[in-house]
């Protein structure tokens, strides 16, 4: 018979040992995801917490083919992968608004990354949009994704609307209660 050592498997890092990945959702130039993604990063910083940003747009032109899950990545990729989601205990996800969804350049990413270095880690969705639902269905369908990856998602999305108005030129979040909306959820989703 054998015995599973089950105290390895639910010990918890400390807040302040954990490390959470911010993903800025897209690769579109001239994007808000980026924005809002940096004031996540600073948010969490400001909690202690060592923070990292991984900016969509700074992904090799063909992760899509060449990737971990093909065994052919990029010199690029094997240093982004290991650093950004492997170091990783949990993830916030920055996805705007595309087509009543998110940005395919976020799925193909996921799906560029083993399975196993997703597994059993926490994530929050902040859906973001111009328009009047913050992203809804994006954060559900990619909600679903995050599920079968067996990845705890934070039950309340953070939703965004009309987010064009509510950052300002020097790309800071301009809404008090945007803002505080923010931070309380950061905060809860750090004790999740």
């Amino acid at each position: 018979m054998v015995f599973l050592n089950l105290s390895s498997v639910f010990e918890q890092k400390s807040v302040n040992e954990q490390v959470i990945t911010v993903i800025s959702g897209t690769n579109r130039s001239g994007n808000l995801s980026i924005l809002v993604s940096r004031a996540v990063v600073e948010l969490l910083t400001a909690q202690g917490i060592e923070t990292k940003l991984l900016d969509l747009q700074t992904l090799p032109e063909d992760f899509a083919f060449k990737n971990e899950v093909y065994s052919n990545s990029s010199a690029k990729l094997k240093r982004i992968i290991p650093s950004y989601i492997g170091k990783a205990d949990r993830f916030v996800f920055v996805i705007p608004e595309y087509n009543g969804s998110f940005p395919g350049v976020c799925k193909a990413f996921i799906d560029a990354v083993k399975p196993d270095r997703f597994r059993s880690k926490k994530a929050c969705i902040v859906g973001i949009s111009s328009g009047r639902a913050g992203n809804l269905r994006g954060a559900d369908h990619l909600t679903g994704i995050l599920n079968y990856l067996n990845v705890a998602v934070f039950p309340k999305h953070v939703n965004i609307t009309h987010v064009d108005g509510q950052v300002d030129e020097s790309g800071r979040i301009n809404s008090a209660s945007t803002q505080e909306l923010l931070e309380r959820s950061l905060k809860s989703f750090v004790d999740f």
